[in-house]
């Protein structure tokens, strides 16, 4: 080859490597924390791809949503990787190995505390598929740990509910509690340095030195001084399981995302259920009936396949042509068909968004977080976090500052606590595409409203044509159940929950339901029906949309610019 033309081809080639570049270093991310988002921008700037920034906002929510998750949760996870694979990751927590079952199970504390997952699924995400180091990864949450960040009005809110409880143990009072004995209140500055040392040893020695030596030997210690059964062996032998990955197609569009332990099998379900309807033709109140009760088949079938370890049946629409019979079709809904189909709907406009509503009012059991990042070189997470309730088991290990997720007891109790199993949750990761190309990315917050929120968010946007930010906005529904004292679950088909705040459902809506016989407990608090956040992709833009009765937000729009 000439001088010259080597010269041109070498020239062409850093155009080209320039090029793919900016195409991957960039992209939008959807979390439940301002700052959480901010952190996607800053690791998107340093040239990561989405895995790192998902490890980076995962660490950062952590650390300024700590009622929500942390350190010592558990954690789900679907990667799609530039090139169109599928990667889940089950980072759920572990029965520990000498687990006993107490009849007078506790509601929270030490015995509640199972093997934390959440840092082994970023450990594994990052090795897989990071390209920043480690330690620039967890710098942005070391920052907020150690310098503080600003409490949230929710964040405060949901800490002073907790407050009792926060009391009873020296680990919790020593972090969040104030020189008075209180919690903090919104805009006060909480900053953690036992985390801090603890996210900088993470830094250092890299995240896998969670379960093994200083770290593991001080969660193990102050669990077992206080009667809990996590053990060093428990931590060093805890490993990242592969996610129960299904792909279902609905409608045009195949629904990505992972079954038990996660709940994305119940997303699955109740799709398959509403797949044989004409569910873009159904007035709004109808549309919502059977989606509730699609709902709730999928979640009384937890009970008959907990482990779901064979989805075919559901998959081929066996499941739902067994089960689709069980659902009532009104006929008060068919004089409705020429009704404008929002007629039935409070909306807000699009640009509105909804004061924020104090959450300390709320159930204590649907308190998570979930992000959606998707980069512009085509790599995508879709993560969910917990510790379940509110701080989960409620206690501190002081000299780490981390708060621990509650497994066994009262909280996950319609599940099998079984030593060296992940009990299943309702916590779904989902993807949506569209002839291989990525669509949108959500999941939710919520407990076992999470399906519900995100079940009803693609039918919406498929079903309905809405655009994807209206379909977080719309009120939605949710099927009422118990749990009785053998905790089992029961669900009543014909009861539902519905919306009734400033977004919610008219009293049109209401009476069209009980005049067709449902029985109807109308809602009145924010965020009882889940909190999706999520990424849409048209075309080359990518937008970022946060649920608008929370505080998330999405990071800035992007338009990606194309590989040449």
């Amino acid at each position: 080859m000439k001088r010259s033309s080597l010269i041109e081809f070498v020239l062409h080639l850093v155009v080209v490597l320039s090029a793919s570049a900016i195409a991957v270093a960039d992209g939008v991310a959807s979390t439940a924390h301002p700052l959480a988002s901010n952190t996607a921008e800053e690791i998107f700037a340093l040239g990561g791809n989405a895995a790192d920034a998902a490890i980076a906002v995962s660490l950062v929510l952590s650390v300024v949503e700590p009622t929500l998750s942390g350190l010592g949760g558990r954690a789900q996870a679907l990667v799609r990787t530039q090139d169109g694979g599928y990667y889940g990751y089950n980072g759920m927590t572990e029965i520990p190995a000498v687990f006993k079952v107490d009849e007078q199970a506790a509601a929270y504390g030490y015995t509640t505390i199972a093997t934390p997952g959440l840092v082994a699924l970023l450990d594994a995400v990052h090795k897989a598929h990071g390209s920043l180091p480690i330690r620039k990864l967890v710098k942005p949450a070391h920052r907020f740990a150690s310098n503080g960040s600003r409490l949230l009005p929710g964040e405060a809110s949901r800490q002073a509910s907790a407050v009792r409880t926060i009391r009873q143990d020296q680990g919790m009072a020593g972090i969040f509690l104030d020189s008075r004995g209180g919690t903090f209140s919104a805009g006060a500055l909480l900053r953690q340095p036992a985390l801090a040392t603890t996210l900088s040893r993470l830094a250092e020695s890299g995240l896998a030195s969670f379960y093994r030596g200083y770290i593991a030997e001080k969660i193990s210690r102050d669990v077992q001084a206080n009667g809990g059964f996590v053990t060093r062996n428990d931590l060093s032998a805890y490993r990242i399981l592969p996610g129960n990955y299904i792909a279902y197609r609905y409608r045009d569009h195949t629904v990505h995302t992972l079954a038990a332990p996660g709940g994305g099998g119940l997303v699955v379900r109740a799709l398959s259920l509403l797949q044989s309807s004409d569910m873009g033709g159904l007035h709004e109140a109808e549309w919502a009936a059977l989606v509730s009760q699609a709902l709730g088949l999928a979640i009384q079938s937890m009970s008959d396949d907990y482990y779901e370890q064979d989805m075919a049946p559901v998959l081929d629409g066996t499941w739902a042509r067994k089960h689709s019979a069980s659902i009532y079709r009104p006929v008060e809904f068919e004089s409705a068909s020429s009704v404008k189909k929002t007629s039935d709907v409070a909306w807000l406009s699009d640009d509105q968004k909804l004061a924020f509503q104090d959450d300390s009012n709320r159930q204590d059991d649907g308190h998570t977080s979930h992000f959606s990042i998707h980069d512009c070189s085509g790599m995508t997470v879709s993560l969910t976090q917990t510790l379940g309730p509110i701080f989960g088991a409620k206690v501190a290990t002081a000299e780490l500052g981390i708060v621990y997720a509650a497994t066994m007891g009262r909280y996950l109790r319609t599940g099998r606590n079984i030593p060296g199993e992940r009990p299943r949750t309702s916590i779904a990761p989902v993807i949506v595409t569209s002839d291989s190309q990525v669509v949108m990315v959500l999941g939710a917050a919520g407990g076992i409203r999470i399906p519900s929120a995100i079940v009803q968010v693609i039918s919406r946007v498929i079903d309905r044509g809405m655009l994807l930010e209206t379909a977080i906005a719309a009120p939605r529904v949710h099927p009422m159940s118990t749990i009785d004292e053998q905790n089992v679950r029961h669900v009543h088909l014909r009861g539902m929950e519905v919306d009734r705040t400033a977004k919610g459902w008219s009293r049109r809506a209401i009476r069209k339901w009980r005049s067709a016989q449902f029985d109807v407990d109308e809602i009145r608090e924010e965020g009882r029906f889940g909190r999706v956040y999520a990424v849409a992709a048209r075309g080359s833009r990518l937008d970022g949309y946060a649920d608008p009765d929370g505080e998330g937000a999405g990071s800035r729009s992007v338009t990606c610019r194309p590989v040449e």
